[in-house]
């Protein structure tokens, strides 16, 4: 009987498990798709956008500091272009302004400090002498003016404005001043902190204001009772707040005139170039002092003129 029911069970599995094929029950294994490996036929987009060539029939975008400049004065001394500047020139009344306008106009030109260039302009040559550290101390290059600062002999006598002119014209502020410009002296003298407490107000020259916050800086490090408050303004300003008493020192790029060197000494702290800019897209490479006359008198008003 057990035989007989285990002979029964196992037909009747039999039975079960060939209906199951019979109706698909079995799963089937589907091949996997190959991968699609076929390089893709839309060719790479290899073409680069063309530089557009530059037009040297275009007018040229003039742009000059404004009265009362330091750099404005020592740049149209030298070049000789004077009281005839182009009217058509647009006046700025910062450094920074002048190398935004030159970065942003293809046809721009203007003149800033060798101190304040950046990547975003180009530097020219002038008379095939390229403004750097080495061709302002030897003289080569010709656009070049000294950085001052100016105070009364009241002023002079006060042991916080002298122990600061020490400190400028120092191994340790000239060592500042070689930094981005060229120092005024070749043997400077050690500086020693001076223990002082005070307020010191300097203004001026915007050109001279980036290594004037340098050297407060540093001053400030080594006199921590001191404050320094700069300004800018121009040159002119600097000049005459010293004169009026206002400032305990100007700062000016441009040489004293007669009548303030009756009121004011100066100083020099640094040597510095007057660069002349343009735009980056601009392919002219130099020019001769003669060539910047003629722009900035507007004797030749478009680039196809500039050989």
């Amino acid at each position: 009987m057990k035989k007989l029911t285990a002979i029964i069970l196992a037909c009747l599995m039999t039975l079960t498990f060939l209906a199951a094929c019979a109706d698909g029950g079995t799963p089937v294994t589907t091949p996997t798709p190959a991968a699609n490996t076929e390089t893709d036929s839309t060719p790479a987009n290899t073409e680069t956008e063309a530089q557009t060539e530059f037009d040297a029939d275009r007018v040229i975008a003039l742009f000059t500091r404004e009265d009362g400049s330091g750099t404005r004065d020592a740049f149209v001394s030298i070049t000789g272009v004077g009281d005839d500047m182009y009217i058509e020139a647009v006046v700025q009344n910062e450094t920074a302004q002048i190398l935004t306008s030159v970065e942003t106009n293809e046809t721009g030109i203007g003149y800033i400090s060798v101190g304040s260039l950046s990547n975003d302009v180009k530097a020219l040559e002038i008379d095939g002498v390229m403004p750097s550290d080495a061709t302002i101390m030897d003289g080569s290059y010709s656009l070049q003016r000294r950085f001052l600062v100016a105070v009364t002999d009241e002023k002079k006598n006060d042991p916080l404005v002298q122990d600061f002119l020490d400190f400028m014209l120092s191994d340790a502020g000239q060592e500042i001043s070689s930094s981005r410009w060229t120092k005024a002296l070749n043997n400077p003298a050690a500086y020693e902190p001076s223990g002082l407490t005070g307020l010191l107000t300097v203004g001026g020259s915007t050109s001279v204001e980036p290594l004037m916050q340098r050297m407060r800086e540093a001053y400030i490090e080594l006199n921590p009772g001191i404050e320094i408050e700069i300004s800018g303004g121009g040159s002119g300003t600097g000049i005459n707040q010293a004169i009026e008493g206002i400032l305990d020192i100007g700062m000016s790029s441009r040489e004293l005139r007669d009548n303030e060197k009756e009121d004011l000494t100066d100083i020099a702290i640094a040597l510095d170039g007057v660069a002349v800019i343009v735009n980056k897209a601009n392919p002219i490479s130099g020019m001769t002092i003669e060539q910047v006359k003629e722009i900035f008198t507007g004797e030749k008003t478009r680039w196809n003129q500039i050989g």
